[in-house]
Protein backbone atom coordinates (compact mmCIF):
# COMPACT_ATOMS: atom_id res chain seq x y z
CA UNK A 1 0.00 0.00 0.00
CA UNK A 2 1.40 3.36 -1.04
CA UNK A 3 -0.05 6.72 -0.03
CA UNK A 4 0.58 10.01 -1.80
CA UNK A 5 -0.69 13.23 -0.23
CA UNK A 6 -2.05 15.75 -2.75
CA UNK A 7 -3.88 18.03 -0.31
CA UNK A 8 -3.46 18.23 3.47
CA UNK A 9 -5.28 21.40 4.62
CA UNK A 10 -8.71 21.78 6.13
CA UNK A 11 -11.40 24.43 5.62
CA UNK A 12 -9.96 26.28 2.61
CA UNK A 13 -6.82 26.31 0.46
CA UNK A 14 -3.97 28.68 1.28
CA UNK A 15 -0.95 30.03 -0.57
CA UNK A 16 1.80 31.90 1.26
CA UNK A 17 5.49 31.79 2.01
CA UNK A 18 4.61 30.43 5.45
CA UNK A 19 2.91 27.29 4.08
CA UNK A 20 5.18 26.13 1.26
CA UNK A 21 6.65 23.03 2.94
CA UNK A 22 3.42 21.44 4.12
CA UNK A 23 1.38 22.78 1.22
CA UNK A 24 -1.87 24.65 0.88
CA UNK A 25 -4.33 22.40 -0.99
CA UNK A 26 -7.35 20.85 0.73
CA UNK A 27 -7.92 17.18 1.43
CA UNK A 28 -6.96 14.59 -1.17
CA UNK A 29 -4.94 11.39 -0.69
CA UNK A 30 -4.10 8.76 -3.30
CA UNK A 31 -3.90 5.09 -2.27
CA UNK A 32 -2.16 2.66 -4.64
CA UNK A 33 -2.46 -1.08 -4.01
CA UNK A 34 -0.41 -3.93 -5.43
CA UNK A 35 -2.38 -5.91 -7.97
CA UNK A 36 -5.21 -3.35 -8.11
CA UNK A 37 -5.32 -1.41 -11.37
CA UNK A 38 -7.60 1.38 -10.18
CA UNK A 39 -6.16 4.11 -7.95
CA UNK A 40 -8.18 4.70 -4.80
CA UNK A 41 -8.60 8.41 -3.99
CA UNK A 42 -9.67 9.69 -0.58
CA UNK A 43 -11.62 12.95 -0.88
CA UNK A 44 -11.68 15.51 -3.65
CA UNK A 45 -10.41 18.78 -2.20
CA UNK A 46 -8.32 21.12 -4.34
CA UNK A 47 -5.41 18.68 -4.21
CA UNK A 48 -7.22 16.38 -6.63
CA UNK A 49 -6.52 18.75 -9.52
CA UNK A 50 -2.77 18.06 -9.42
CA UNK A 51 -3.43 14.35 -9.07
CA UNK A 52 -5.57 14.58 -12.20
CA UNK A 53 -2.76 16.24 -14.15
CA UNK A 54 -0.48 13.32 -13.32
CA UNK A 55 -3.12 10.70 -14.14
CA UNK A 56 -3.71 12.25 -17.57
CA UNK A 57 -0.16 11.25 -18.50
CA UNK A 58 -1.28 7.60 -18.53
CA UNK A 59 -4.46 5.66 -19.26
CA UNK A 60 -6.73 8.48 -18.12
CA UNK A 61 -5.37 10.72 -20.87
CA UNK A 62 -6.59 8.13 -23.40
CA UNK A 63 -9.98 7.69 -21.79
CA UNK A 64 -9.06 4.22 -20.54
CA UNK A 65 -8.82 4.79 -16.78
CA UNK A 66 -10.93 3.70 -13.80
CA UNK A 67 -10.71 5.43 -10.44
CA UNK A 68 -12.36 4.79 -7.06
CA UNK A 69 -13.19 7.99 -5.13
CA UNK A 70 -14.12 7.66 -1.44
CA UNK A 71 -15.74 10.78 0.01
CA UNK A 72 -15.70 11.42 3.74
CA UNK A 73 -18.50 13.99 3.42
CA UNK A 74 -19.60 16.86 1.23
CA UNK A 75 -18.23 19.96 2.97
CA UNK A 76 -16.47 22.22 0.46
CA UNK A 77 -12.89 21.43 1.44
CA UNK A 78 -13.50 17.77 0.56
CA UNK A 79 -15.22 18.17 -2.81
CA UNK A 80 -14.24 21.56 -4.23
CA UNK A 81 -11.57 20.14 -6.53
CA UNK A 82 -13.83 17.62 -8.26
CA UNK A 83 -15.10 19.98 -11.02
CA UNK A 84 -11.45 20.65 -11.95
CA UNK A 85 -10.36 17.00 -12.01
CA UNK A 86 -8.92 16.45 -15.50
CA UNK A 87 -9.85 12.75 -15.94
CA UNK A 88 -13.53 13.65 -15.41
CA UNK A 89 -13.34 15.69 -18.62
CA UNK A 90 -12.10 12.83 -20.82
CA UNK A 91 -14.68 10.51 -22.36
CA UNK A 92 -14.22 6.81 -21.69
CA UNK A 93 -12.85 7.26 -18.16
CA UNK A 94 -14.85 5.78 -15.28
CA UNK A 95 -15.04 7.41 -11.87
CA UNK A 96 -16.75 5.34 -9.18
CA UNK A 97 -17.77 7.50 -6.20
CA UNK A 98 -18.46 6.05 -2.73
CA UNK A 99 -20.05 7.90 0.18
CA UNK A 100 -23.34 9.05 1.64
CA UNK A 101 -25.94 11.54 0.47
CA UNK A 102 -27.21 14.48 2.48
CA UNK A 103 -30.55 15.86 3.69
CA UNK A 104 -32.33 12.87 2.25
CA UNK A 105 -30.81 13.35 -1.18
CA UNK A 106 -29.02 10.33 -2.69
CA UNK A 107 -25.26 10.50 -3.16
CA UNK A 108 -25.58 11.17 -6.91
CA UNK A 109 -27.78 14.24 -6.39
CA UNK A 110 -25.70 15.53 -3.48
CA UNK A 111 -22.40 15.35 -5.38
CA UNK A 112 -23.65 16.66 -8.71
CA UNK A 113 -25.29 19.49 -6.78
CA UNK A 114 -21.89 21.15 -6.29
CA UNK A 115 -21.96 22.07 -10.00
CA UNK A 116 -25.50 23.45 -10.08
CA UNK A 117 -25.76 26.51 -12.29
CA UNK A 118 -25.71 28.80 -9.24
CA UNK A 119 -22.23 27.55 -8.38
CA UNK A 120 -20.47 26.42 -11.56
CA UNK A 121 -20.79 27.04 -15.30
CA UNK A 122 -20.79 23.36 -16.37
CA UNK A 123 -23.02 20.79 -14.72
CA UNK A 124 -21.40 17.50 -13.74
CA UNK A 125 -23.95 15.65 -15.85
CA UNK A 126 -22.16 17.13 -18.88
CA UNK A 127 -18.74 15.78 -17.90
CA UNK A 128 -17.57 13.30 -20.58
CA UNK A 129 -16.36 10.64 -18.13
CA UNK A 130 -18.79 8.10 -16.71
CA UNK A 131 -19.64 8.85 -13.07
CA UNK A 132 -21.01 6.01 -10.93
CA UNK A 133 -22.28 6.38 -7.36
CA UNK A 134 -22.40 3.82 -4.54
CA UNK A 135 -24.03 4.59 -1.18
CA UNK A 136 -22.17 3.06 1.77
CA UNK A 137 -23.29 2.30 5.31
CA UNK A 138 -21.07 2.82 8.39
CA UNK A 139 -20.04 -0.51 9.84
CA UNK A 140 -20.90 -2.48 6.72
CA UNK A 141 -17.75 -3.54 4.84
CA UNK A 142 -17.62 -3.87 1.08
CA UNK A 143 -15.27 -5.58 -1.35
CA UNK A 144 -13.81 -3.25 -3.98
CA UNK A 145 -11.52 -5.06 -6.44
CA UNK A 146 -10.45 -7.47 -3.72
CA UNK A 147 -9.84 -4.71 -1.15
CA UNK A 148 -11.87 -4.81 2.07
CA UNK A 149 -13.26 -1.34 2.68
CA UNK A 150 -14.91 -0.52 6.02
CA UNK A 151 -16.85 2.78 6.29
CA UNK A 152 -16.76 4.26 9.82
CA UNK A 153 -19.19 6.78 11.38
CA UNK A 154 -17.48 9.92 12.72
CA UNK A 155 -18.58 12.77 14.99
CA UNK A 156 -18.94 15.83 12.73
CA UNK A 157 -21.68 18.36 11.84
CA UNK A 158 -23.99 16.72 9.28
CA UNK A 159 -21.99 13.52 9.64
CA UNK A 160 -18.72 12.27 8.19
CA UNK A 161 -17.23 8.92 7.20
CA UNK A 162 -13.86 7.42 7.87
CA UNK A 163 -12.57 4.42 5.91
CA UNK A 164 -10.29 1.48 6.63
CA UNK A 165 -8.69 -0.34 3.70
CA UNK A 166 -7.26 -3.87 4.12
CA UNK A 167 -5.30 -5.62 1.39
CA UNK A 168 -2.70 -8.39 1.41
CA UNK A 169 -2.09 -8.16 5.15
CA UNK A 170 -1.67 -4.36 5.23
CA UNK A 171 -4.11 -1.70 6.41
CA UNK A 172 -4.60 2.05 6.05
CA UNK A 173 -7.30 4.16 7.71
CA UNK A 174 -8.48 7.64 6.73
CA UNK A 175 -10.21 9.45 9.64
CA UNK A 176 -11.34 12.99 8.87
CA UNK A 177 -13.35 15.02 9.94
CA UNK A 178 -14.21 14.17 13.54
CA UNK A 179 -14.60 15.72 16.95
CA UNK A 180 -13.52 13.80 20.06
CA UNK A 181 -16.13 11.72 21.82
CA UNK A 182 -16.38 13.45 25.18
CA UNK A 183 -17.95 16.91 24.76
CA UNK A 184 -20.41 17.01 21.84
CA UNK A 185 -22.51 14.42 20.07
CA UNK A 186 -23.39 15.77 16.67
CA UNK A 187 -26.89 15.34 15.39
CA UNK A 188 -27.58 16.19 11.76
CA UNK A 189 -26.92 19.88 12.37
CA UNK A 190 -24.27 22.35 13.50
CA UNK A 191 -24.06 22.99 17.25
CA UNK A 192 -24.00 26.70 18.04
CA UNK A 193 -22.16 28.12 21.01
CA UNK A 194 -20.29 26.25 23.74
CA UNK A 195 -21.14 22.61 24.37
CA UNK A 196 -24.11 21.91 26.61
CA UNK A 197 -24.14 19.37 29.40
CA UNK A 198 -24.41 15.92 27.86
CA UNK A 199 -27.33 13.68 28.71
CA UNK A 200 -26.70 10.14 29.81
CA UNK A 201 -28.06 8.95 26.49
CA UNK A 202 -25.62 11.17 24.57
CA UNK A 203 -22.70 9.97 26.69
CA UNK A 204 -23.61 6.38 25.92
CA UNK A 205 -23.88 7.15 22.20
CA UNK A 206 -20.48 8.86 22.20
CA UNK A 207 -18.87 5.97 24.08
CA UNK A 208 -20.32 3.54 21.55
CA UNK A 209 -19.09 5.63 18.62
CA UNK A 210 -15.60 5.86 20.11
CA UNK A 211 -15.50 2.13 20.82
CA UNK A 212 -16.60 1.41 17.26
CA UNK A 213 -13.82 3.62 15.88
CA UNK A 214 -11.16 2.05 18.10
CA UNK A 215 -12.31 -1.41 17.07
CA UNK A 216 -12.26 -0.42 13.38
CA UNK A 217 -8.66 0.82 13.69
CA UNK A 218 -7.26 -2.16 15.60
CA UNK A 219 -3.71 -2.93 14.49
CA UNK A 220 -3.83 -0.54 11.53
CA UNK A 221 -0.46 0.06 9.90
CA UNK A 222 -1.18 3.71 9.06
CA UNK A 223 -3.91 6.01 10.40
CA UNK A 224 -4.44 9.41 8.77
CA UNK A 225 -6.30 11.49 11.37
CA UNK A 226 -7.91 14.91 11.62
CA UNK A 227 -5.66 17.03 13.88
CA UNK A 228 -6.93 20.44 12.81
CA UNK A 229 -6.47 22.12 16.22
CA UNK A 230 -3.87 22.39 18.92
CA UNK A 231 -5.14 22.23 22.51
CA UNK A 232 -5.77 25.96 22.95
CA UNK A 233 -7.56 26.24 19.61
CA UNK A 234 -9.81 23.31 20.44
CA UNK A 235 -10.83 24.90 23.73
CA UNK A 236 -12.11 27.91 21.74
CA UNK A 237 -13.83 25.95 18.95
CA UNK A 238 -14.96 22.58 20.35
CA UNK A 239 -18.17 22.80 18.31
CA UNK A 240 -16.60 22.93 14.83
CA UNK A 241 -16.16 19.19 14.45
CA UNK A 242 -12.37 18.68 14.58
CA UNK A 243 -9.80 17.31 16.99
CA UNK A 244 -6.20 17.61 18.16
CA UNK A 245 -3.10 15.40 18.01
CA UNK A 246 -3.75 14.32 21.61
CA UNK A 247 -7.21 13.11 20.66
CA UNK A 248 -5.77 11.24 17.69
CA UNK A 249 -3.05 9.64 19.81
CA UNK A 250 -5.60 8.43 22.37
CA UNK A 251 -7.55 6.64 19.66
CA UNK A 252 -4.45 5.20 17.94
CA UNK A 253 -2.95 4.01 21.22
CA UNK A 254 -6.22 2.32 22.24
CA UNK A 255 -6.38 0.63 18.84
CA UNK A 256 -2.74 -0.45 18.78
CA UNK A 257 -2.19 1.41 15.50
CA UNK A 258 1.41 1.64 14.35
CA UNK A 259 1.72 5.01 12.59
CA UNK A 260 -0.28 8.24 12.95
CA UNK A 261 -0.28 10.85 10.19
CA UNK A 262 -1.37 14.32 11.35
CA UNK A 263 -3.78 15.66 8.71
CA UNK A 264 -6.33 18.36 7.87
CA UNK A 265 -3.97 21.11 9.04
CA UNK A 266 -5.56 24.43 10.01
CA UNK A 267 -5.25 26.90 7.11
CA UNK A 268 -3.73 29.55 9.37
CA UNK A 269 -0.98 27.27 10.68
CA UNK A 270 2.47 28.09 9.34
CA UNK A 271 5.12 25.51 8.51
CA UNK A 272 7.00 26.44 11.69
CA UNK A 273 3.91 26.09 13.84
CA UNK A 274 3.16 22.71 12.26
CA UNK A 275 6.75 21.61 12.97
CA UNK A 276 6.25 22.57 16.62
CA UNK A 277 2.96 20.71 16.85
CA UNK A 278 4.57 17.62 15.34
CA UNK A 279 7.45 17.68 17.84
CA UNK A 280 5.07 18.17 20.76
CA UNK A 281 3.03 15.21 19.59
CA UNK A 282 6.07 12.96 19.17
CA UNK A 283 7.13 13.77 22.72
CA UNK A 284 3.97 12.14 24.11
CA UNK A 285 3.40 9.50 21.42
CA UNK A 286 4.84 6.47 23.20
CA UNK A 287 5.03 3.50 20.79
CA UNK A 288 2.99 5.22 18.05
CA UNK A 289 5.15 6.62 15.25
CA UNK A 290 3.98 10.15 14.31
CA UNK A 291 4.51 12.12 11.10
CA UNK A 292 2.71 15.13 9.63
CA UNK A 293 1.25 15.05 6.13
CA UNK A 294 2.89 17.22 3.49
CA UNK A 295 1.89 17.69 -0.12
CA UNK A 296 3.84 15.27 -2.30
CA UNK A 297 4.79 13.06 0.62
CA UNK A 298 4.68 9.30 0.01
CA UNK A 299 4.10 6.79 2.80
CA UNK A 300 4.34 2.99 2.60
CA UNK A 301 2.17 0.70 4.72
Amino acid sequence: MRLTFWGVRGSYPVASRQTTRYGGHTSCVELELDGVASPFVLDAGTGIRNLGIRLLEGAFGKGEGTLRLFLSHLHWDHVQGLPFFGPAHVGGNRIAVYGRGRDGAPLLDAVTGITRREFFPVGMEAFPATMEFTEVTPGTPLDVEGVRVLPIALNHPWGSLGYRFDHKGKSVAYITDTSPFDTILYPEKFVHGPPKELSGEDRSALAAMRASLVNALKGADVVIYDTHYNDSEYSKFPHWGHGTPKHALEICAAAGAKKLVLFHHAPGRSDEDQDKLLEETRAIAGPVEVIAAQEGMRVEA
